[in-house]
């Protein structure tokens, strides 16, 4: 692995820490907080790629899961214990399916990306939503009632993370350009649905003009009578 792979894998492993340091707590659901790290494994997902775009999550997840306080409510390995953990389990699939998922496009637009996002961000929320009623449910002997009974305000955090995502989507273009290709075995030319090819420079406008000229020249020019015999005369 490439230093510069590195920075990159690095750089959106700290952007999902800060994501999930700015949290929000639900009144009617006090076990799960809204954070912005939906958005930013997204963003690892569309930028890195699959592969790299699951190692930010992976390093993330390690990280905390060492002691490091990296998790909205600290870290250690005892925090695999705590209903939002499933979430955090579920982004380096997010991430990855995301990645996988665009990185199969021919071609991309805004709509495109959102779907490819989106698949990554149902895969998360169906793992974290699992996890969390089990833990609920069963480790901290709530019962079922209790653990389904936080799912409408997951269901609100999904829609929320839906429409940020929907618009890292449209600002995905201006985002590339201003960073470049961070992957170049993926084809990151957005193109939009009613897209047409791009009209030929005036160099090739050039080049064509004289290719036909000559073309023309060909077919007009007449062919050259051969001399008659000696016995024509």
């Amino acid at each position: 692995m490439t230093t510069k792979r590195l920075v990159r894998i690095s750089y959106f492993t700290m952007l999902t820490i800060i994501g999930g340091l700015i949290s929000i707590e639900l009144p009617f659901a006090p076990t799960v907080k809204i954070t912005f790290q939906a958005l930013f494994v997204a963003m690892s997902g569309l930028v890195l790629g699959a592969r790299d775009g699951a190692y930010s999550q992976i390093v993330y997840m390690a990280l905390g899961l060492v002691g490091v306080p990296v998790f909205s409510r600290g870290g250690g390995i005892a925090y695999v214990l705590q209903p939002s953990f499933g979430y955090i389990l579920g982004f380096p699939f997010q991430a990855f399916l995301t990645g996988l998922l665009m990185g199969r496009q021919k071609t991309l637009s805004s709509f495109k990306l959102f779907l490819c996002a989106l698949a990554g961000i149902v895969v998360s929320y169906a793992i974290g939503i699992t996890y969390q009623v089990l833990i609920v449910a069963y480790y901290l002997g709530n019962g079922t009632a209790a653990a389904l009974s936080g799912i409408p305000g997951v269901l609100l955090m999904f829609v929320k993370d839906a429409v940020l995502i929907y618009v890292l989507c449209l600002v995905y273009p201006r985002i590339m350009t201003m960073i470049g290709k961070p992957n170049e075995k993926l084809d990151l030319t957005v193109v939009g649905p009613d897209s047409e090819a791009p009209s030929p420079g005036p160099e090739e406008n050039e080049g064509e003009e004289k290719d036909g000229k000559k073309k023309e020249k060909k077919k007009t020019k007449a062919p050259v009578p051969e001399p008659a015999g000696m016995s024509d005369c």
